[in-house]
């Protein structure tokens, strides 16, 4: 279904999961079952939460932090290969877009994966991350942060979860939210609008 969207709150906005870095959003890390059932076509929109200190949300009053549509659904070892600019670097004169990568799963011989060094995660998150199996790939896509989220009108709200969710809550059709959000990317912090 083109316009449909997994809906979910935000409870940080640091750049690494989703990662709007490099011109493609990806989210390599965290939300395991929705990484697992969400398809390439569908579109996923990440809100603000209580939990996001800038923003502190009320149920009802979320505001939009990013919209992207799934362009790729790649395995790890997929995503170690075609993305190596999202793999994060530590050198005395690095930028901090390359401390905030977020492929950070490296294939080993014997089938598992190293963790790379990273300023997010450490070992205890690699079950949760790697139980994703796929890391989904956003060719389009639009950030707006949780420094300046996106008001939406209350005709055009999708449905969103109460609180956190491990699938996202679905709307079926978003099409008139989409093409809402789509006219807003004047207001986006990092875009590549289609």
């Amino acid at each position: 279904m083109e316009d449909k969207l997994y809906s979910y709150k935000m409870a940080h906005d640091t750049r690494f999961a989703p990662n709007p870095l490099f011109g493609v959003l990806t989210l390599a890390t965290c939300k395991p079952k929705m990484r697992l059932n969400t398809e390439v076509g569908n579109w996923i929109a990440g809100w603000t939460s209580k939990h996001i200190a800038h923003t502190p949300t009320k149920t009802g009053e979320e505001r939009l932090i990013y919209l992207a549509k799934v362009t790729k659904k790649l395995s790890f070892e997929e995503y170690w290969e075609q993305y190596p600019q999202k793999r994060p670097i530590y050198t005395d004169d690095n930028s901090v877009l390359e401390r905030y990568g977020d492929n950070i799963y490296q294939p080993a011989e014997d089938g598992t994966f190293i963790q790379i060094k990273n300023v997010h995660h450490d070992e205890s998150n690699m079950m949760k991350d790697l139980g994703g199996k796929f890391v989904l790939v956003c060719e389009e896509f639009y950030y707006f942060s949780c420094l300046s989220p996106l008001g939406i009108p209350t005709e055009l709200r999708p449905n969103i979860p109460k609180a956190q969710t491990a699938y996202g809550t679905i709307t079926k059709d978003a099409s008139e939210f989409i093409n809402y959000v789509k006219q807003q990317t004047h207001l986006c912090k990092y875009t590549d609008a289609k």
